[in-house]
């Protein structure tokens, strides 16, 4: 047997010796540079994906507290505003105390509104497409609030903890205003800042998030309020002293006393003339007329423009009963100062006018008064007795004396007390606000200033404040406008394909004496029977002013008629239509209007004003 591993190895067969065996050797394969670019990208697109997550989950987390933060922000603005229609009542009642609460409340909610959106995300967000306005919108909002809180209502606080509103008041003929001039420059600064505040709100436009756009709204609307409310009463601090002679130099006031009954567009042809004599508030009244004693020159006793000559005839500057045609009370007040001077060589100072309505308001705070023949008038019947019954009951040779002598009677009475002042003040208010008491002074300076408050009865020519007028004038020559019934309202319609706001005008007359009533009517109340008007007939001419910068649109009448003409009056464009009603006949008129281009403030409408008349 032979040893295979003699001789020191194992031997092949042919003697050579056997090598090991090797294993086979792997070469790394190398990647392309194209596949080496693939993994690159598919590293960055997860780390981007990665990173997009992070900023997507930080901006869902950012976007739940912009939503909260928002929410808070929209509510503090609705409890402000709530709280500001609040301020708004407790500044008309003169409840100082309360306004204090009051502005307080405000003040905290407006604070955190204020809070939230001056963050920098809030700025930020502004900056943001689209929705980026409507975040700016609410900031500028919120802004002019902070406005109003840190500035103006501190300032409204001083002028009303200097003037007692309480202690306003008329006692034996002599009116009192305690603190009114000490008040009068905190009052200026007040109205100055709500003012502007009160212009930034409106010139935030209309946001996408209706919520919003709800609420900014609101406090468009009741703060505007707000402001006419201390402005007016900014204008009264500064007037008072002047105009109840403070200084003891005497002014002298005409008074005219309207009678509703035969409408004219500031109220009612002016039957009664007067006046009185102011001397550190000392009223002093003298006897009053019927508008029959005051002269009626051949020629207008001031010059008359060609608009107004061709709107309202050269009777607007001479014939006493006529100093009213025109809508525009300044102008009123200016022509029967004129005319009253040529009569009776007295210089005036200053022009109000009332009519049955203002008594009624003020006979309910004074009491009543009794008349020469005994009858009593008071807070109850003063409209219907001076514009109804004075009319059927009376002789007719002395109607018009009548209705003078109950009107001065009644005027005298409140000019000697005013009862409770707070009623007294809020009685007055109520007249102002719907056209029962204009003023006009020849004062220019004072002038200006009342015409930017409602008391001075005058024709609205910014475009900036858009109102629409709608004025009514007797043509019947009669007493039957007790018997017109007037139903006028105003909304908004849509934006007009030029950019500005259309509203629409909608106006119902209608004739309430009944067929039956016309033979037990007196002849003085129905007329005179002018040619084409039959007893129980009423006549009247209709004034349509549209907004200042504006224009009408079209009309539209129930009747079908279609309208007398279109005219141009201080700037303003109108519509004129003359009806004719017969008892118990009605026509209704849609008008639509539009405001000047640009122009975001809401209409405003001022109408001849309005007297109970006949509703049954």
């Amino acid at each position: 047997m032979t040893d295979e591993n003699a001789n020191g190895g194992a031997a092949g067969g042919n003697g050579e010796v056997e090598q090991p065996v090797q294993q086979p050797h792997h070469h790394r394969r190398r990647m392309s540079p194209q596949h080496i670019r693939r993994i690159k990208r598919r590293r960055r697109i997860k780390r981007i994906l990665i990173g997009l997550l992070i900023v997507l989950l930080a901006l869902a987390g950012v976007a739940a507290w912009f939503a909260t933060s928002a929410m808070k922000t929209k509510n503090e603005i609705q409890q402000a505003v709530s709280v500001a229609t609040g301020m708004q009542a407790s500044l008309s009642d003169a409840d100082t105390k309360t306004l204090d609460q009051k502005i307080d409340q405000f003040s905290v909610h407006v604070d955190k509104a204020y809070g939230e959106t001056s963050s920098v995300l809030w700025a930020v967000a502004s900056r943001v497409p689209y929705y980026g306005n409507d975040i700016a919108a609410v900031r500028t909002a919120v802004t002019a609030l902070e406005n109003i809180s840190s500035q103006g209502l501190p300032a409204l606080s001083d002028a009303l903890s200097t003037m007692d509103l309480n202690s306003i008041s008329i006692a034996d003929g002599t009116i009192s205003v305690p603190g009114i001039d000490k008040a009068s420059d905190s009052l200026k600064q007040a109205d100055t800042v709500i003012a502007n505040a009160n212009h930034s709100l409106a010139a935030v436009p209309t946001t996408h998030i209706q919520q919003v756009t709800d609420a900014i709204d609101k406090a468009k609307t009741y703060l505007g309020t707000l402001n006419d409310t201390v402005h007016n009463a900014s204008v009264f601090a500064q007037l008072a002293p002047k105009m109840l002679a403070s200084d003891g130099q005497a002014r002298t006031y005409l008074i005219l006393a309207q009678t509703n009954a035969e409408i004219r567009p500031t109220g009612g042809m002016p039957g009664s003339w007067g006046t009185m004599t102011i001397t550190n508030g000392k009223v002093d009244m003298h006897e009053f007329v019927a508008e029959s004693t005051v002269k009626t020159p051949a020629t207008p006793i001031v010059p008359l423009t060609g608009e107004e000559t061709s709107l309202f005839t050269n009777k607007l500057g001479r014939v006493p009963q006529d100093v009213n045609f025109t809508p525009d009370f300044p102008r009123t007040g200016e022509i029967a100062s004129a005319l009253w001077t040529n009569t009776y060589q007295t210089k005036i100072d200053g022009v109000i006018a009332i009519d049955p309505v203002f008594l009624q308001n003020m006979l309910t705070v004074t009491g009543g008064v009794t008349l020469e023949d005994g009858t009593s008038i008071d807070g109850t019947n003063a409209a219907k007795f001076l514009l109804s019954d004075v009319y059927a009951y009376q002789e007719v040779s002395n109607q018009d004396e009548y209705f003078s002598a109950a009107a001065a009677s009644a005027f005298s009475h409140i000019m000697q007390q005013s009862g409770d002042p707070k009623a007294f003040m809020k009685a007055i208010t109520t007249s102002v606000t719907h056209g029962h008491l204009m003023v006009w002074s020849a004062n220019s300076d004072e002038q200006k200033l009342l015409e930017e408050t409602p008391i001075s009865g005058n024709l609205v020519t910014k475009a900036t404040d858009p109102q629409v007028g709608v004025y009514f004038s007797d043509i019947t020559q009669s007493k039957m406008d007790w018997y017109l019934k007037r139903e006028i309202s105003t909304e908004f319609d849509r934006v007009a394909d030029n950019g500005a706001n259309q509203y629409t005008v909608h106006i119902k007359l209608t004739n309430m004496m009944t067929a039956d009533e016309v033979a037990s009517t007196p002849q003085y109340v129905l007329g005179d029977q002018l040619e084409g008007i039959a007893n129980g007939d009423i006549k009247t001419a209709m004034f349509l002013y549209a907004p200042a910068g504006g224009r009408l649109v079209d009309w539209k009448l129930s009747d079908g008629s279609k309208l007398d003409g279109i005219a141009v009056h201080d700037g303003l464009t109108l519509g004129l239509k003359t009806f004719l009603l017969s008892p118990g006949e009605s026509l209704e008129i849609t008008a639509h209007v539009q405001s000047a281009q640009g122009v975001s403030t809401p209409l405003t409408l001022r109408q001849t004003p309005q007297i109970e008349g006949r509703t049954d």
